[in-house]
């Protein structure tokens, strides 16, 4: 089924696979998609679902994790071997928030992932129409901005760490994770980096603090640096930016690949 409004700002117009077994979800993302001026179609299962995307080779494929006939890592690893990834973008939108099912997703070639917890039609749509204009844009481009630019990671989410390990390498990026302040000074005295993202809540010296210590330092001030945090009320991010932050992200607010954006933005102007 094909939508009738205007396309994104591109010569082609985009597709989208979606395989999504709730047939009220596969519905809204439908129209929600479609609204965009984007073609969609879809499968309710996992088998019809890999038969769909390599007879489409779609833009993006938006895909359910807990599918009848074949799961979606096994519809991941498929694509792995029949070579549609990891070129092929995949979004993942599952009630499954395994930590070792989306680190596996990650490893497979999945750009992005949204636990449908959090479901909001807008947001898949915000998320998608970010995958679709970066690959339309060259995915060279980014490779190239970020060559020789190194990221310093302070996070004691394992999870997130991988994440963002993953996606910031798989652009370019030499990639350090610290999982507390302790350890972020050690690799600090042995390496420079272009950016640093830090969480603000850490065992022993806490993010604000860390933020404080790195702005007194000559050697260190100059290193942008973003937090990265569960806290968003507006007076910890006033915080943030007075003690010298270049940017603070709400983790809730954004993707993996939405960070790495950010930060190529940040350290390429």
């Amino acid at each position: 089924m094909e939508a009738s409004l205007p396309a994104l700002n591109s010569a082609k117009k985009k597709t989208i696979v979606l395989v999504e077994d709730e047939g009220v979800i596969l519905e809204l993302l439908r129209a929600k998609l479609q609204s965009a001026g984007i073609t969609v179609y879809t499968a309710q299962d996992g088998i019809s679902g890999f038969q769909l995307i390599k007879e489409i080779k779609p833009d993006l494929v938006l895909l359910d994790m807990l599918l009848p006939g074949m799961n979606g890592l096994h519809v991941l690893e498929k694509m792995k071997v029949e070579g549609l990834l990891p070129a092929m973008p995949v979004f993942i939108i599952s009630n499954s928030g395994q930590p070792v099912e989306l680190e596996r997703a990650m490893e497979l070639g999945a750009r992005d992932y949204l636990i449908k917890v959090n479901f909001d039609p807008s947001e898949v749509l915000d998320r998608a129409k970010a995958i679709l204009d970066a690959d339309s844009s060259g995915r060279q481009g980014g490779l190239s901005a970020a060559k020789g630019k190194n990221v310093l990671i302070v996070e004691d989410d394992i999870l997130l760490v991988g994440l963002l390990e993953r996606k910031f390498a798989a652009s370019g990026y030499g990639v350090e994770r610290a999982l507390d302040a302790d350890q972020a000074r050690h690799l600090l005295a042995k390496n420079s980096f272009d950016v640093i993202l830090l969480d603000l809540v850490l065992p022993g010296t806490d993010g604000f603090s860390f933020l404080t210590e790195l702005k007194r330092d000559e050697r260190l001030r100059h290193i942008p640096v973003v937090i990265i945090s569960n806290l968003g009320q507006q007076e910890e991010i006033g915080k943030g930016m007075r003690l010298g932050a270049a940017d603070y992200i709400v983790k809730a607010n954004i993707s993996p690949a939405e960070i790495v954006r950010k930060v190529g933005a940040l350290i390429t102007t």
